[in-house]
């Protein structure tokens, strides 16, 4: 029977998943005003006040950043798609633009697509006892 062991080499699970945290962090960032207001807006149609603004800024960065790190990866994962699944809901159903869905639910597809591919399923070390025993 083979050992089950951390796995630290993949390097494609890592990349795609630093690409999908980069993407979080940004949008994320995005949500805190900086240069640009125009997710202001945005948060005004939906009407639950811009402190709903912040909140989903905070989880989006926090999500994107604990996406990276395996042992993070599926609470990461949840919660990134759960905030995903929200922003189409806004857009069909308050914002009345499906067509702005679009990039939340690539997104969506993404985050959870990745994270299935699980190339590290077992980060906790395994003991092996000897035979005979």
């Amino acid at each position: 029977m083979a050992e089950s062991r951390p796995r630290f080499t993949d390097t494609g699970d890592w990349v795609l998943r630093i690409g999908i945290a980069c993407f979080y962090v940004l949008v994320g960032l995005e949500k805190f005003g900086g240069g640009s207001h125009t997710w202001i807006p945005v948060f005004e149609r939906i009407g639950w006040g811009q402190w709903f603004r912040i909140a989903t800024g905070v989880i989006e960065v926090g999500g994107g950043v604990r996406y990276v790190l395996p042992w993070t990866k599926w609470p990461a994962t949840i919660l990134l798609a759960a905030t995903m699944l929200g922003a189409v809901l806004a857009h069909v159903t308050v914002l009345h633009d499906p067509g702005s869905s679009i990039i939340p639910i690539v997104a969506l597809i993404g985050t959870v697509v990745v994270a299935l591919r699980d190339r590290e399923p077992n980060l906790t070390p395994t003991v092996r006892r000897p035979r005979g025993s």
